[in-house]
């Protein structure tokens, strides 16, 4: 028996499942604020073109990013229990998979085989 295997985590247990699900749901609302940005930019244009004022506006905006970001960096991985998404200073919310382990968001490793010898 490997070493590895001495200390992986069951991974069909609903606890990791649902731990799993946190960390990649935390993902998606950062990238949806962020692919909402033009969307964001457009409103901000139209508020300043009828005169209104845009700061409550800015403020809610960079509150939600704030949150969304902040909920991303505190997830950490349920198999290796580091930061899931950030290596030593830097957040990555491109990758789907752990920056330290390889545990992606459909609970597969890299290079992980099933023992058939089959990869899924």
């Amino acid at each position: 028996m490997s070493k590895w295997q001495k200390h992986q985590p069951d991974t069909d247990t609903v606890e990791f499942q649902r731990e799993l699900h946190q960390v990649c749901r935390a993902r998606s609302r950062l990238v949806v604020c962020f692919y909402t940005l033009p969307l964001y930019i457009a409103a901000l244009v139209l508020l300043l073109n009828e005169g209104r004022s845009v700061v409550m506006f800015m403020f809610v905006y960079m509150a939600v990013y704030a949150v969304f970001a902040i909920d991303m960096v505190v997830k950490k991985c349920p198999a290796c229990s580091k930061q899931f998404y950030v290596t030593a200073f830097f957040l990555n919310f491109i990758t789907k998979k752990c920056v330290h382990c390889g545990l992606s968001c459909t609970g597969n490793r890299r290079n992980q085989q099933e023992p058939g010898g089959r990869e899924f």
